[in-house]
């Protein structure tokens, strides 16, 4: 279920699915309950700023992914959802319906049980942010 907070994905798993530099690494991995439980996490190059920013209460700076977890009671939940985007395009063979949406570099679905998974890629670098979304997602329909 959704409100279930979920367990943060390793830094093994995380590099088979995201861009990873050479010398970057997993500088935060948490999920916590939010709105609707949501999973963080933040890898780069490790500097002196990020134990600043930490202590100050903030996270680490990095390339950074977001899926957040969220329990509807219908297909029509979905469709709401998709109102809200304003340039959603269908993506085939990810739950029983997904989008993707360039403007928030943000990959949404339902599951057959009405979960709603989104993932929210945030590589500035990287060109192609829906393939690692579409892979996140992927993974994540495959471990529950």
């Amino acid at each position: 279920m959704a409100d279930e907070i979920p367990m943060p994905m390793s830094e093994a798993d995380l590099r088979t699915l995201v861009p990873f530099g050479a010398e970057a690494s997993l500088k935060y991995a948490e999920c916590e309950k939010k709105s609707y439980p949501t999973c963080t996490y933040i890898w780069g190059v490790p500097d002196s700023a990020d134990a600043l920013r930490v202590q100050m209460g903030g996270k680490p700076d990095g390339d950074k992914l977001m899926t957040i977890f969220a329990q509807a009671k219908s297909a029509q939940d979905f469709d709401r959802v998709l109102s809200t985007y304003k340039d959603a395009v269908p993506l085939e063979y990810l739950g029983v319906a997904a989008v993707w949406s360039e403007a928030r570099d943000q990959l949404s679905l339902i599951t057959d049980d009405y979960m709603v998974i989104h993932v929210n890629v945030e590589i500035p670098e990287l060109e192609d942010t829906k393939a690692v979304a579409t892979q996140v997602a992927a993974y994540l329909l495959a471990a529950r």
